[in-house]
């Protein structure tokens, strides 16, 4: 996955960066790097964020199973 495709299903999904970056667990500015293609997009950036765009899970769902998940 491209910054370009990340940052289109993130407009698609209507998160922001900030809220990519706490689903994945980085700081936003990771994300920012992503968007602008400084980094590539892992691949588990890349599962999540395909998964809640194909709405194989719920945001609701991902922050309970972040929540509950010792630091």
């Amino acid at each position: 996955m491209t910054g370009t495709e990340l940052r289109t299903l993130l407009n698609r999904s209507q998160l922001r960066q900030v809220d990519c970056a706490w689903i994945c667990g980085v700081h936003f500015r990771q994300v920012r790097a992503w968007v602008n293609d400084e980094y590539p997009v892992p691949q588990y950036a890349f599962l999540l964020m395909a998964a809640l765009d194909e709405g194989l899970i719920t945001p609701k769902w991902l922050a309970r199973k972040i929540k509950s998940t010792p630091p």
